[in-house]
This record gives structure tokens, sequence and C-alpha cells, in this order.
């Protein structure tokens, strides 16, 4: 056979054996949602150090930072401040809350086009594991399979004359399939010799030895009540890494089930908590990205949706692109207002290792071996039916790769007939000017003022 029509038969069966895994890892029945553990989960085996403030009550000033060494100071700045207070990251603490940092990288270095949403992207995938983190906490599902097979022969060494048959193609295309399609391919069609090999005789086995591994752990839970306490960013070696802080608590899930509660009510919209937030300065705006919740005057607390989105520097139709711009922002602010209300999460980490020796009469041998990690998360679509009303748009400038960023914050109502009180002495107009673009060479992620934390 040729080899074009070998090549043809491999990619098809590998193609189909990974087909019928997807299929059966889509189809699993056996994940249930997780509880919470009665158990409290403490690790007390990490030295605090408080590279930058990460307040309870957040405010404007300091919410994200961008340093050399995200994910590293990020840890080490909220474990510093979490043990002042008694509690600790990645555990369950005493009042039921968890925290929980991740990161992720981007794709585009900051000096290439597509950085912004690249790091949004960063900001999402970071988010995504963080929760599974959460889930990791509250309980997962874990399966393992070992099987170990060691084969010895203490024959003549002469051959079986059942053994000598021709290969027939199927066989062929078996005898590679365990390998990987590199090492398959180069087999096929690399080198011929290797490819006659294939249709030699069989050999008959003095000794093998196949040992394999399988850990597997899943699960899966509606994931409400989670809100970004703290972003840090910057440059981590070869890449631009995005570090999140997470918090989970049975209070904000409790609070993100009644939708209503949270809603920002006429007396909200005319509290001081909000016209901070529309007086705010650009620069601080930059990097706040995720749902938060606050606390207006009486003490009432509100969910507020932060979204941006990078404007690129055209010669004509600058507005044309900056209102896309706008109206992208508020998609992503939504969106995470409505992923604090609800997001069904699903989660599968897989490893499997495997070692294969064998050795023939003839004196050959063959040897194989693979190391494979494998993560699927999962935030399945869900459906809210929400009233959100806009409070400030902005735009700005990422001081690292000085791309122009817009942003939108969005705050959830109660419904969207509040009858507003205009605000006295400044107009719209002159509040815009006040959040004018200012170019920064160190981007904050600021905390942000009458946010609750507790």
């Amino acid at each position: 056979m040729k080899i074009k029509n070998i090549i043809y038969f491999l990619t098809v069966l590998i193609v189909f054996s990974c087909g019928q895994e997807a299929k059966q890892g889509a189809e699993r029945t056996e994940i249930q949602p997780i509880k919470l553990s009665d158990e409290p989960s403490v690790n007390s085996n990490v030295e605090p150090i408080a590279h930058f403030d990460v307040s309870e009550d957040l405010n404007v000033e300091n919410l994200s930072e961008i340093v050399d060494t995200p994910l590293d100071k990020l840890r080490e700045s909220v474990q510093a401040k979490l043990m002042k207070d008694g509690k600790m990251l990645n555990a369950i603490n005493d009042d039921g809350s968890i925290y929980v940092v991740d990161a992720a990288a981007t794709n585009r270095s900051s000096n290439q086009s597509g950085f912004i949403t690249s790091r949004n992207i960063a900001y999402s995938r970071a988010l995504l594991k963080a929760k599974t983190g959460i889930l990791f906490l509250l309980g997962e599902t874990v399966r393992s399979e070992k099987n170990l097979s060691d084969y010895g022969n203490d024959g003549s060494g002469g051959s079986d004359p059942d053994l000598y048959k021709k290969a027939s193609t199927l066989d062929k295309i078996k005898e590679v399939a365990s390998k990987s399609l590199d090492r398959a391919l180069e087999e096929l069609g690399a080198d011929k010799s290797e490819i006659m090999q294939m249709n030699q005789d069989q050999k008959e086995k003095m000794y093998s030895y196949e040992y394999g591994q399988l850990l597997e752990t899943y699960g899966a839970s509606m994931m409400n009540g989670v809100t970004t306490v703290k972003i840090v960013e910057g440059d981590s070696g070869n890449d631009y890494q995005v570090a999140v802080c997470i918090k989970f608590s049975p209070e904000q899930s409790a609070e993100a089930a009644n939708q209503q509660s949270l809603g920002a009510s006429k007396e909200i919209f005319n509290s001081n908590a909000i016209k901070k937030l529309q007086n705010i300065s650009s620069d601080k705006l930059v990097s706040n990205m995720g749902a938060q919740l606050f606390k207006d005057d009486n003490g009432k607390r509100f969910l507020v949706g932060f979204g941006q989105a990078s404007v690129k520097k055209v010669n004509r139709n600058q507005s044309r692109l900056e209102m896309s711009g706008y109206r992208k922002a508020r998609l992503r602010a939504i969106s995470q207002i409505k992923d604090f209300l609800s997001e069904d999460l699903v989660f599968q980490e897989i490893q499997e290792e495997a070692e294969k020796s064998i050795q023939y009469f003839d004196g050959t041998s063959s040897e194989y071996f693979v190391d494979k990690m494998n993560l699927l998360i999962e935030a399945k679509s869900t459906t809210i039916k929400m009233s959100t009303l806009p409070i400030r748009q902005w735009k700005g400038v990422h001081p690292i790769s000085k791309n122009v960023v817009v942003g939108q914050i969005i705050v959830l109502t109660e419904d969207n007939t509040i009858d507003f009180a205009k605000p006295k002495g400044k107009s719209a107009n002159k509040t815009n000017k006040k959040s004018s673009t200012k170019k920064s060479k160190f981007l904050e992620s600021s905390d942000l003022e009458d946010e609750d934390f507790e």
C-alpha cells in the first residue's frame, strides 16, 4: 500500500479515537453539584509579605496594580492581609469565605496590536481557573486508575512458527496508534526503511513491562456570589501575566440568589458612593474588571460591573471605533454582573502517565512513555433577565502598551423606571472633562471606595 494511503488510515483512526473520548467526557452523568464542606481547610505554611495594600474596604486607589511578577506578589500580599484578619488564602475560613488567586498569560505581547483584547481574555481565563480553585475546596470527585503488566519468557529463544505472518493494513495502523502522532507520521513518512519494518514478521517477546496511571478530578456547581478582589498585571519573564484574586462567601452567594436585593434604588443613585464612581480618574479604571459589591451611605449593598475594550488609532472614523468600543465594554460589564448572579461551572482535570519497555529474543527492544496533563473548564450557558443602567463611560491609556482603552461602569438596578434627580452644580459634560485621559508609567487597579469586601 502506498505511504499516502497509510497516512490517511492513521489520521482517520486517531481522529475517530479522539472523537470517542470527547463524546464520553461530554456524556458524563455522574457529576453532581458540590455541597459546602463542614470541615475548614487551612494552610498556614505561607509567609505573608505585603507588597501593596489589599483592603477589605476597597477604594478606588489600589484595586489593581502593574508589577514585575504579578502572581507571586498578589498571592503574598493577599495572604498577608488575610492573616491579619485570622483568615487564609485557599482555605474555607470560619465565616465560610474563600479567597483564591490564579493567573493567565496573554498571547499577545504589550507592544503588539490586539494586546488589550488578549489581556481581557487572560483576565477571563484567570477568573475561570480561580473559580475551579473554589470548587476544589468545596468538594471534588476524584477517580484514579492504575494497571501493571510484567511479562517474562524463559523459552529457548526460538520463534513460534505461528507468529510468522504478514501484518495487515489495520495491524500497521494499530502498531503506531498508541504512539504520538508526530512519531507515527515520522515512521510512516520520513524513512522508507521504517515503513518496511512494519510489514516484517512479528517477533517473540522475551520480556515486557507496561505501567499506566490515570488520575481524574472533576466537579460541577452553580457558581454565584464571586467577586473580584484584586488584579495585578505586568511582564513576567517572557510573557505578560494577569493575576486575579477572587472571593466567594455563603453571604454573597445568598445575595446573588436574591437578585432584587442587590438592585440599586433611587436613593442609591443619589448616594456619595455613586458620585465617587462617576468622578474617579480614568487612570484608576484602566485595569478594573469584573463584578464588585459596594455600600451606599446607609450601608445598602449594590452590584457594579466593570467592562472595557481597546480602540485602535486610525486616521479616519476614530469616533465610530470608540462608540463600538463602548458597546463592547458595556456587554462585558453586564456579563460580569450576570456571572455574579449565576454561572454553571464544570471542570475536568486529567493526568495520564505510562511507560512501556519490550525486549525481544533477537536482541532488539522498544521503549514508550507518556506524561499528559489536560484541564477542561466549561461555563455553561445560562440566561437571566435583569435591569441595568450605565453610570459612567470613560477613556484612558494603558501605561505599558500605550493603547487607548474605553470602559463602562454598569449598575444592577431594581428596574429601569427610576426617576433620577439632576445633579446640582455640575453638568454631565463637566463631569466628563474631569475624567479625561491621563497617561501614567504605573497602573494601579485601584481599591474602589465604598466597595463592600466584608
